[in-house]
């Protein structure tokens, strides 16, 4: 260890995660430290984030070996883990701008002997990008992970990636992406926001949307399949496509949504619609929020297929084995959710359990699930009078 210490000039730590085992800047007792103020980027807390990157790629490419590229490395974990858990790989970028995440990258690579497979590179990450289909050849995942924003490296992103291969991105900037921030929002993604509810589902959202409009600017066509929210962040990964025509078809699936804090009627407007601006169940005004994605978040059977592939090893992916269960359940279709809290709040009376109303509304006929974002909370096609009135009858029986 002191070696290490002499060689990259600050103090160190060994960690485990996954297969992999490597060293990472010596972590700061305190609690809320920011992982940004290190010498090397490292947040513990989004291991579930790099479990599902690892689960994701070894299923959707089983049976294929192929280039990834990682243009925000930072430690290396990632791409040393999916050269140590998959047997997919032919070959990974990880790179980092930062000359000390490229030193201590190369001394876990080292540490994990998957120098064979893992390439450590020291460039900026849109220049890296912006390389492919000029004299390189493209990759077929590319997951960007930054501290804040992806919204700067989607454009490149979008050009790195082959067609049939997947973008992946995730955003920590909460605070714009759920309307802490609307400014922020509208600066960064181009889309008007504001609080509601299920603003986590927004956030999801407003990526997956931003993602399919940069790609369509280009000429492609993004799919979002796999969509989660968690911590810290969410995360989209979406299927890559070439062709103008299914450019515009993704495009069909963004829209506007308007939300009734009366009545919480949520209203949905394709893209060339006026968002509602008044409610039809209670007249009352709205806030509209887009342009967003209004289509489904995430694909059914590929959830169900990461999730026995995660059984497969328990020991190593337990940390998402109730996200994946969750996901399995949820109706990504059905936008927005409803936290039986709030709509106790609305009601003045105390929250009913939120498996109680699922039961009695799939009984009515309706669509009804979980949601893996909030436990508290329902997603349901049945109109908030339905839901009230239940709420209401169920309270009265207990």
């Amino acid at each position: 260890m002191k070696d290490v210490v002499e060689k990259l000039g600050y103090e160190v730590e060994l960690r485990v995660e996954g297969k992999a085992r490597f060293y990472v800047p010596k972590l700061p007792s305190e609690k809320g430290y920011a992982p940004t103020s290190l010498p090397v980027f490292f947040n513990p807390i989004s291991k579930p984030n790099r479990d599902m990157a690892i689960l994701f790629a070894k299923t959707f490419f089983k049976g294929r070996r192929i280039r990834i590229c990682e243009p925000l490395a930072g430690t290396g974990v990632r791409s040393i883990r999916l050269a140590l858990e998959t047997d997919i790989v032919d070959e990974v970028i990880a790179n980092d701008i930062s000359k000390k995440a490229y030193e201590l990258m190369k001394l876990n690579i080292e540490l994990n002997d998957v120098r064979e497979y893992v390439k450590p590179m020291n460039l900026d990450a849109n220049e890296l990008l912006s390389m492919c289909g000029r004299g390189r050849p493209r990759y077929s995942y590319v997951d960007v992970d930054p501290a804040g924003s992806p919204a700067k490296f989607m454009e490149n992103g979008f050009r790195g990636c082959d067609r049939g291969g997947i973008l992946s991105a995730t955003a920590t900037d909460m605070s714009a992406l759920t309307g802490a921030k609307p400014t922020s929002c509208l600066r960064k993604y181009d889309v008007i926001v504001s609080k509601t509810p299920f603003s986590k589902e927004i956030a999801l959202r407003i990526l997956a949307g931003f993602m399919v409009r940069t790609a369509a600017r280009l000429g492609l066509a993004a799919k979002p399949i796999l969509s989660f929210q968690k911590d810290h962040y969410v995360k989209v990964f979406t299927v890559v496509d070439r062709g103008i025509t299914k450019a515009k078809e993704m495009l069909k699936m963004i829209g506007w949504i308007s939300y009734c804090h009366k009545c919480m009627r949520v209203h949905v407007a394709r893209r060339d619609e006026k968002p509602a601006m008044r409610c039809v169940e209670c007249g009352g005004e709205l806030d509209y929020i887009g342009p967003l994605w209004i289509g489904g978040l995430s694909d059914k059977n590929l959830i169900e297929n990461i999730y026995e592939r995660a059984l497969e090893n328990q020991e190593l992916y337990h940390d998402v084995l109730k996200l994946l269960q969750c996901l399995r359940a949820e109706d990504s279709e059905i936008i927005g959710y409803y936290p039986v809290n709030y709509v106790a709040e609305v009601l003045r009376q105390s929250p009913v359990k939120p498996r109680k109303i699922i039961w009695e509304l799939k009984a009515m006929g309706y669509r009804a699930t979980i949601t893996h974002i909030d436990p508290s909370g329902f997603k349901t096609d049945a109109p908030p009078s339905i839901i009230m009135k239940l709420f209401k009858e169920l309270k009265l029986k207990s």
